[in-house]
């Protein structure tokens, strides 16, 4: 059997699971065989969603200054003649 043949198979199997665990159980399989590289990149640490949430903190407080595109441009050639 070709892969393709083998993928169309999968694909009609996957289709007829009528019951949640066992669709739950294969899915779980898949996400843990076979990860797609969005998933790679969703999966962030504690440490990186509390400091997230600590700059967002920030922002919403009015903590932190934002600089319009003009002036970052400014302080970037500032500081590139020094």
């Amino acid at each position: 059997m070709d892969i393709a043949a083998t993928k169309l198979e999968l694909m009609q199997r996957l289709m007829a699971i009528m019951d949640e665990g066992t669709l739950q159980r294969v899915a779980n399989f898949f996400k843990k065989e076979v990860p797609v590289e969005e998933d790679l990149d969703e999966d962030i640490t504690d440490e990186e969603y509390a400091q997230f949430q600590e700059e967002l903190a920030k922002c919403e407080r009015g903590d932190l200054k934002f600089h319009t595109m003009e002036e970052s441009l400014r302080m970037i050639r500032e500081g590139l003649k020094e």
